[in-house]
């Protein structure tokens, strides 16, 4: 049966990365779970922990000699497995070198990679308890809910680090070009696309006081993971009042709904199509090809406004506040319409 490599990206490790190896090696000494484990030394001020690893069996060590991120540390890693070409390797299970990460949950999700390769395997943690972290709970919470809109996915653990990841998967992750933390949450909304179902596992929720070994900035690395959403929820509300103000003077004028609708989504779909492509999928497939798609995606997004505006209008609301409240709720469709259908290529 083909076996996954663990992979573990490290900045300045202290005796959690050792007592993590240890524990790892103790609770599957045949090994008849993984591979190896591969360490990705992601620009450390010292090696003296990577040197006490270096000569132990089926560890590989592999050097940043500056600091690039997690995403690129992963991708290094990837990038080394797929050079192995090894047979036997089914992908990768990532975890953490700071002692988030039991060793017995290490190789469940390993057990479950390699019982369904298919599927992109979470650890997930449990939030409730009094013990985790406000930010903890607060960025994961936030987290589910946009990646709930986007994708209309419930994934109870967004931020884990614990995954179980199918080779063919990792060949297109290899090709991202995202370098911190937002790796992580790009890969979970590409992994739909990718045709990976996402699955989860029940592990140890585990901090440590202060939880001195994370290199997570709250504040820095939260605006980079959801950077391309706010970009896109900035272009929208932009567009929206494009949208609204060429609406509401063609209706003031000619009194006519659909005719207004339409002349207001082809003014703002112009400019809402440049800018998304521009600057926040920034690239998709060939331009005509992906306007063609966006034109189709708007007459969808047309016929659903229309029909909102007009069932607003029947309950009594004037078209202009149906009109705005109508754009709400086909923002989310146009978000996930652009994502999968126009810009697919685009990561």
């Amino acid at each position: 049966m083909k076996k996954p490599y663990i992979v573990i990206p490290a900045l300045d490790p202290d005796q959690h990365l050792l007592a993590l190896i240890d524990q790892i090696t103790a609770e599957d000494p045949e090994w008849s779970h993984h591979l190896g484990i591969v360490i990705v030394n992601d620009g450390s001020r010292s090696a003296t922990v990577f040197d006490q690893l270096s000569n132990r069996h089926r560890i590989y060590i592999l050097t940043h000699n500056q600091n690039q991120g997690k995403g690129a540390a992963l991708r290094t890693a990837f990038r080394w497995i797929l050079e192995q070409q090894e047979d036997r390797c089914s992908g990768a299970v990532t975890a953490d070198a700071d002692g988030q990460h039991l060793a017995n949950d290490i190789i469940a999700i390993c057990t479950r990679l390699k019982g369904y390769p298919n599927k992109l395997w979470l650890g997930s943690r449990v939030f409730e308890k009094n013990d985790v972290p406000l930010r903890s709970k607060v960025g994961n919470k936030f987290t589910r809910i946009i990646f709930r809109m986007v994708t209309g996915q419930d994934i109870r653990d967004t931020q884990t680090g614990l995954r179980g990841i199918p080779l063919d998967f990792i060949e297109n992750l290899v090709t991202f070009d995202s370098c911190g933390y937002e790796f992580e949450l790009e890969m979970l909304l590409s992994a739909k696309r990718f045709g990976y179902r996402i699955s989860s596992q029940k592990i140890a929720t585990v901090y440590e006081e202060g939880n001195e070994a994370s290199h997570y900035r709250p504040v820095v690395d939260s605006i980079k993971i959801y950077q391309k959403f706010f970009k896109f929820a900035s272009i929208g509300i932009l567009s929206a009042g494009l949208d609204y103000t060429v609406f509401a003077t063609a209706y003031f004028f000619s009194g006519q709904v659909l005719e207004s609708i339409v002349l207001a989504r082809v003014v703002s779909g112009v400019f809402n199509f440049s800018l998304n492509r521009q600057w926040v999928f920034k690239e998709g497939s060939h331009i005509a090809w992906d306007a063609a798609k966006y034109s189709c995606l708007a007459v969808v997004l047309v016929a659903a406004n229309y029909g909102l505006t007009e069932a607003f209008r029947y309950l009594g609301l004037t078209p202009f506040i149906g009109k705005p409240l109508a754009e709400g709720l086909v923002f989310l469709l146009s978000y996930r319409g652009q994502k999968l259908l126009v810009f697919k290529k685009a990561v």
